[in-house]
């Protein structure tokens, strides 16, 4: 309440609206405040949770908040609506659950819509700063792809901490690759050091800002330099009259979340009459009956919202309208509504004026009906020229007589627990299709299972309440034996004493690797900040096609820039098949609200299942069948030559 986005206001006006015409059933409305930049959130959660005369809680304000609070509010069945927290995961965090729901699209929307905009300004090539934080995390992992479905090329992709002193020096580097313009993911102070710098240098680079940079401090700190600077930030949707109205009863224009922070309370009013029209109804299914209306369309305003909280006791469904627009929302997972709009603004005379509005619908979008933008796919029309041609499929030399495998994660922490649950989920698929464990080297940090915040000791899964796929598995090398040069070692056969289990393999072995880590632009990171990098994939590929360690080599890479490290492959037989492309970060898959943590990554979780219900399928199959399932990033396939695409996988990971 004593931040700096006004909520008390459309909050008050809400609820005043509503109860000036009778409230819900003549009960009127009471709105218990919990400041929390004077107390901790958690503990105001509780109270709130624990208190019977609550029934809805609309917040919290930051995303980080959410992955904290929903869990609790999941467990208690109470509603949980947030109106500004835009972290683009959260869908698939707390998607189906029911008691999570959001007014504002996430950031994936906004993100769209600023690469749509710069295309449209004619734009080729685009540079990425952006802060790293729970909110710039959206920007860093989207921009890369929805640059490749607007054909930009995204040629400089950098995170800075905010208020970082090297962030000219990060400016330099981003000007360095000539873009059009440099996209700044920032609050204030930086988005001014980042412009000071853009002029210093002389560079006709623009600059584009995205919402948190909207504020009076920019154009005081700046000045004169403000003039020109452009962005986004969201808004209401023009047509509902709310921004003309606000400025009537306040003075003033609504701030950026003013309009959704209305339609909470709206959402919250709705909800509470439906459950006094259905008794026996679960919060979630009461809100979903709601959000999912298509009776006789209400809108906003104190009349309106009568005549919709009237319709609903009466057992009515309405179409509903908020003063953000449309209350659509995605109709499998919830959470999203499906259409924000947003204000493209330029810096002109010392104030933000709005060149147009825009609703994210406008500019269209690549998944089905129904689905919000965070769940969307790549476009069908761009697998054809990444995938591999059918020219590859020549056939061997030789028969294959052995398979061998090397399943490497080596991140460390308990937050990188995906990381090492894949491994252990391909190991397991390996060892339940016949392979002996001595043809297995696994190498996985190995800390998960017994890491202070794992409340099931001893214990990683890859699905909720899954089974423990820890024991059993017989680990090579773990902790700090898992480095980029024990790996190098293992896969051409270099036995020394820190690493005496090594790749033993010969011309008619089929050799699998599959690695599941953090990645860079040219690099698979390893612990202490160690890379493989692309070089490294180049020399160990080519050394283990010298010394013929291999009859197919096939690598099936889970991390950001995936597609990166074997852009220079050259030795032949070689299938490699990764989750991102050069340009783009992965994401996480499967989140467990019990451990508060995600599971498997994006691309691993859609190749491990395609697997299980395709016993049958190619290879060729299994990437145009991943391209078309993961989420937010662009699946691709590299090939050198004499690979058998049309080989089912099985039977490529059999003895």
């Amino acid at each position: 309440m004593t931040g700096d986005i006004e909520l008390r206001e459309p909050l008050e006006w809400a609820k005043d609206n509503i109860n000036r015409e009778g409230g819900i059933g003549g009960r009127p409305i009471e709105l218990v405040y919990k400041d929390t930049s004077t107390g901790n959130v958690t503990e105001f959660a509780q109270e709130l949770l624990t208190d019977p005369t609550i029934h809805v809680v609309i917040g919290p304000q930051t995303s980080d908040q959410v992955y904290t609070l929903a869990p609790e509010f999941l467990a208690r069945q109470k509603l949980l609506i947030s109106p500004e927290t835009t972290a683009g995961d959260i869908i698939r965090a707390f998607g189906k659950k029911g008691y999570f729901w959001r007014t504002c699209q996430g950031d994936v929307a906004q993100v769209k819509m600023i690469l749509s905009i710069l295309k449209g300004k004619g734009a080729k090539k685009v540079a990425l700063l952006v802060e790293n934080t729970t909110w710039g995390d959206t920007f860093y992992e989207w921009t890369g792809f929805f640059s490749t479905e607007y054909g930009l090329e995204l040629i400089s992709i950098n995170q800075f901490d905010p208020g970082s002193s090297s962030l000219d020096s990060e400016v330099a580097d981003a000007l360095k690759t000539n873009p059009d313009y440099i996209i700044a993911i920032c609050r204030p102070p930086d988005a001014a050091t980042i412009k000071r710098a853009i002029d210093r240098s002389g560079s006709p680079a623009k600059l584009f800002l995205a919402d948190a940079s909207v504020s009076p401090v920019l154009i005081q700190s700046l000045g004169a330099a403000a003039e020109g600077l452009e962005g986004t930030s969201p808004t209401a949707d023009p047509s509902t009259g709310f921004t003309v109205a606000y400025q009537e009863k306040f003075g003033h224009p609504p701030t950026d979340y003013a309009a959704p922070t209305y339609d909470a309370l709206l959402l919250a009013a709705y909800t509470t009459a439906r459950q006094d029209a259905s008794l026996f109804e679960s919060p979630a299914d009461s809100m979903r009956k709601i959000v999912y209306g298509n009776g006789t369309p209400q809108g906003w305003d104190a009349q309106e919202s009568h005549e919709a909280l009237s319709a609903i006791r009466a057992g009515e469904t309405p179409a509903i309208s908020g003063a953000s627009g449309p209350l659509d929302y995605d109709t499998e997972f919830g959470v999203d509504p499906l259409v924000t709009y947003y204000s493209h603004w330029i810096v002109e005379d010392g104030d933000f004026r709005t060149v147009e509005t825009i609703g994210s619908a406008k500019i269209g979008g690549n998944g089905a009906d129904g689905e919000s933008v965070a769940r969307i796919r790549a476009s069908a029309s761009l697998m054809s020229s990444f995938a591999p041609s059918g020219t590859e499929n020549y056939g061997h030399p030789v028969t294959k007589t052995d398979f061998r495998a090397v399943i490497v994660g080596p991140s460390s922490g308990w937050k990188n627990y995906r990381h090492q649950a894949d491994a252990l989920t391909v190991y397991t698929l390996l060892r339940q299709n016949g392979i002996a464990d001595d043809h297995i080297i696994l190498m996985t940090y190995d800390d998960v299972p017994t890491a202070p915040e794992n409340p099931l000791r001893g214990d990683i899964h890859n699905i909720p309440k899954g089974k423990n796929i820890r024991p059993g598995a017989d680990v090579d090398y773990a902790g700090s034996q898992v480095t980029a040069a024990t790996l190098k070692n293992v896969l051409t056969g270099t036995k020394t004493a820190s690493t005496p289990v090594v790749l033993e393999s010969n011309a008619s072995t089929d050799v699998f690797v599959y690695i599941a880590s953090h990645g860079t632009q040219g690099g698979i990171a390893f612990p202490s900040d160690e890379l493989f990098t692309t070089d490294d994939f180049t020399h160990v590929t080519n050394s283990m096609n010298r010394n013929r360690q291999y009859r197919q080599l096939v690598f099936v890479v889970d991390t950001c820039f995936g597609e990166s490290i074997a852009k220079n492959a050259t030795a032949p037989g070689i299938l490699y098949l990764t989750g991102a492309a050069y340009n783009e970060p992965s994401l996480g898959a499967v989140y467990d609200m019990d451990i508060r943590q995600w599971l498997s990554d994006e691309f691993t979780f859609r190749v491990i299942s395609l697997l299980q219900s395709n016993p049958d399928i190619t290879f060729r199959q299994l990437y145009m069948a991943a391209y078309e399932k993961v989420t937010g990033s662009h699946v691709r396939m590299i090939t050198t030559g004499n690979v058998s695409l049309d080989q089912p996988v099985r039977e490529y990971l059999k003895p």
